[in-house]
């Protein structure tokens, strides 16, 4: 009998791949060289450095969520209320928004304006600050957590929205729990041994990450098991204080506390007696103190050239910036007739940033067009590989006109078989795509998948595979396939990301930490993953077929490995192949 495979999705193996056991029908396994197991230390380490990745990609969605409040607030204080029919226009745009549950105008000291639930006693409640913005704590409502939030104008106006938290209990799920600024958890998971009260209950050793604007503290619950290994500075904090305070003096009026790194309002502060739990503790509780953390430190830069309008282009999308997209945007941004098939989870057609673009797809389970994602994983990969751009709203694309072909192919678990996904490749050769991205695999060989990649190889479809996310040098397929091109990971130094797989088979790299794209409902969040390198790449190739959709698709991967930067050991290596994708300089040689 056939053996038939179950395929898992690359979110990272830390967000949601979850390690999917393997499942084989009767008859012949076929030989194959393993690389040995990690010992368990190894494993804790690994382990413990994706649960950090994953909860800063849940600190920084956290952080971007709070910016899209902030600029809807911006809108909606502009709306002209005098008129009747724009007020009612306006109190139904609000019951309609998927996260403002009310909102209020307050002038004077008074409530002028309110939609919804709201009123004086909520409002009484907004007591955090952090720039422009005013936060309350969190707090439950028939089952259901809320926070209120708050901005000043520019016309001594204030404007207030109470917001729904339940796109962040969706997202995080069971993989983590998020406690308000006074250390109380508000959302926790299901297991007993996860449903912590305070930070006090916390085992020792979990990975965690602060949202700084808000104090929240994101803690993942993977790594429980008793582990020394520490990922942040022992003895260490950094902390930001209320009100302007004179920070120095105040650091030098507590006992057993120095100053070690002055970035106001910013300091990493010292306790030559204190554990960093202890001192974390210590300095929560102080009055004076407006957040505090562990010392974790990261850094991003990036050069600009075109420059889209999109809202969290600047302030998130270090990746396009690092593979010169702005550069190669000067040249084209795509185009309608080339289309991108996403074999994936599927895809939200009425995400905001996808309206218009998305094709009508196809499900490989039920062979019926419902391609609809309700896992959020091929959204975000979509989304990486051709968002609409240059719309203000939301994020940028590397292919801006490309349109979307959806294949669904994994189900609402992320999980699907090697038969899903040769017939969702075959489906897509006959339906019109130029280029398929396929951010799956599996660590053993399947006759049926590689004869769907052989057919779409001699139909001349460009195929883009990820590598996998064990830091293994053992190949998954589809992404050993001679016919694939395969994508590797990076980070924003253009390291390595340490999860990537690695191997001869690799043949080029992309960002993969820290990705901001799409989720569905018109939701965005930061996904880890060589899922997530993937579609760079297959953006990548939209856009050079835009240009020239006569180049076949061997004469693609060329452009695409001779115009990559080399990263590693000089030439091909086994960890970024022929270096990191350069999307200016490859659309540039087709002009030249």
């Amino acid at each position: 009998m056939k053996k038939m495979y179950q395929i898992a999705l690359f979110v990272g193996g830390f967000i949601f791949l979850g390690f999917i056991a393997l499942i084989l029908t009767n008859g012949d396994q076929m030989e194959m060289q393993r690389t040995p197991p990690p010992n368990q230390k190894e494993e804790r380490m690994e382990q413990k450095g994706m649960d950090q990745v994953l909860a800063e990609d849940l600190s920084m969605t956290t952080s971007m969520f709070l910016s899209q409040l902030s600029l809807q607030l911006d809108r909606w204080a502009k709306q002209d209320l005098s008129d009747k029919e724009l007020k009612q226009k306006f109190h139904q745009e609000v019951h309609e928004h998927p996260h403002f549950h009310s909102f209020a105008i307050v002038e004077d000291g008074k409530l002028t304006e309110a939609v919804g639930e709201i009123n004086e006693e909520k409002l009484k409640q907004l007591h955090h600050q952090h720039g422009e913005l005013t936060f309350s704590d969190p707090y439950q409502e028939e089952n259901e957590h809320f926070f209120m939030i708050s901005k000043e104008m520019d016309d001594e106006k204030t404007v207030a929205g109470e917001i729904n938290l339940t796109f962040v209990k969706n997202y995080i799920k069971d993989l983590a729990s998020v406690a308000d600024s006074n250390g109380n958890f508000f959302v926790s998971g299901d297991d007993p041994e996860v449903q912590w009260k305070t930070t006090k209950d916390l085992p020792k050793g979990v990975s965690a990450q602060t949202v700084p604007e808000l104090g929240w503290q994101i803690v993942v619950h993977s790594d429980l098991e008793d582990d020394e290994e520490q990922h942040y500075v022992e003895g260490q904090a950094v902390i930001k204080l209320v009100n302007n305070q004179d920070s120095e003096a105040w650091i030098e009026e507590q006992a057993d506390l120095s100053l070690v790194k002055n970035s106001d309002p910013y300091y990493v502060v010292e306790s030559a007696a204190k554990s960093t739990n202890e001192l974390l503790q210590k300095l929560a509780d102080h009055p004076d103190v407006e957040f505090v953390e562990p010392n974790f430190v990261f850094t991003k830069q990036a050069t600009r050239t075109v420059v889209p309008n999109d809202e969290f282009f600047q302030p998130y999308q270090w990746n396009l910036s690092q593979i010169q997209a702005e550069e190669g945007w000067e040249v084209t941004d795509g185009a309608e007739e080339t289309t991108i098939a996403v074999l994936d989870t599927g895809v939200d057609p009425n995400h905001q940033d996808l309206k218009g673009k998305v094709l009508e797809g196809f499900n490989a389970f039920d062979g019926t067009s419902n391609s609809n994602d309700e896992h959020g994983h091929g959204t975000h990969v979509a989304g990486v590989a051709a968002a609409l751009t240059n719309n203000v709203t939301g994020i940028a694309g590397v292919a801006w006109q490309n349109n979307i072909l959806p294949v669904k192919v994994l189900n609402e678990k992320g999980e699907g078989s090697s038969f899903e996904v040769a017939r969702g490749i075959r489906w897509a050769v006959d339906n019109g795509a130029q280029v398929i991205n396929m951010s799956l695999g599996d660590y053993h060989n399947s006759y049926i998948l590689h004869d769907a990649i052989k057919y779409a190889h001699r139909n001349d479809v460009v195929l883009i595979a990820a590598s996998g996310n064990d830091n293994t040098n053992e190949p998954m397929y589809p992404a050993d396939y001679a016919e694939v091109l395969t994508v590797a990971a990076t980070d924003d130094q253009r390291e390595r990301a340490f999860f990537s797989n690695y191997g001869n088979h690799i043949d080029v790299a992309a960002p993969g930490e820290h990705i901001p794209s799409l989720f569905p409902n018109n939701n965005y969040v930061i996904m880890s993953g060589t899922s997530m390198a993937a579609p760079h790449v297959a953006g990548l190739a939209g856009l050079i077929r835009s240009i020239n959709p006569e180049l076949s698709n061997e004469e693609v991967y060329e452009l695409i490995t001779a115009t990559a930067i080399d990263l590693g050991e000089r030439g091909h290596d086994p960890f970024y192949g022929s270096g990191e994708i350069n999307v200016g300089d490859a659309l540039k040689q087709l002009i030249d």
